[in-house]
């Protein structure tokens, strides 16, 4: 399976979502060694106000046309598992998995050539663990903080709700951050395994 061709021709389509302005591939694709078994992440950049309208849209159209990766059966499937809204690209989670996580990311759907404000918010941080971006010392533009649209409010609550009930949400180290600024769903403690240097 061309892993690069339908990371690129769904990210196309889920460009398309309402609330969603960028995304990037993401995890073993995006560094190069993935396998056979791999899924494929995505990591979305979401519209000011919009972050639970964009993964509402993404998780429905990925649900309808069987393409959403589960557990059981992520082979090959789409894993939308980071948003984080335009206005607040800095990651809050920084060590040395995440500095080696994002300095991998590849833009697939980026009309508004968000990537370059992504790195130029990220790129001190991740210097302190020792990793770089492919390109360097980037302008990026900033964009405005805006409030939840009306559609975000219904969602939002009814998607916190669902993800709550989830085992995972509890398990011991798991990263799971949820807020109108960034969703994060690391159900495993991937980083346990990197400190520092």
């Amino acid at each position: 399976m061309d892993f690069f061709s339908k990371a690129h021709r769904w990210a196309q389509i889920l460009g398309r979502c309402p609330g969603v302005r960028a995304i990037f591939l993401s995890g073993s694709v995006a560094e190069g060694r993935g396998t056979r078994e791999s899924d494929i992440d995505f990591f979305i950049i979401a519209k000011s106000g919009q972050i639970w309208t964009a993964r509402f849209f993404v998780f429905l159209v990925l649900k309808i046309f069987n393409q959403l990766a589960k557990p059981h059966h992520h082979k090959g499937r789409i894993c939308p598992n980071h948003f984080i809204a335009d206005h607040q690209l800095k990651i809050i989670e920084q060590d040395l998995y995440s500095a080696k996580l994002f300095t991998h990311n590849k833009p697939l759907y980026d009309p508004d050539e968000v990537y370059h404000a992504f790195v130029h918010a990220n790129q001190e941080w991740v210097k302190t663990f020792g990793e770089r971006f492919t390109i360097e010392e980037t302008e990026g533009h900033s964009f405005t903080r805006k409030s939840q649209s009306w559609f975000d409010k219904i969602v939002a609550p009814l998607q916190i709700s669902k993800i709550k009930k989830n085992p995972d949400f509890t398990k011991e180290g798991a990263v799971i951050l949820l807020s109108d600024d960034e969703l994060r769903f690391h159900p495993e403690p991937k980083n346990r395994h990197f400190s520092k240097r």
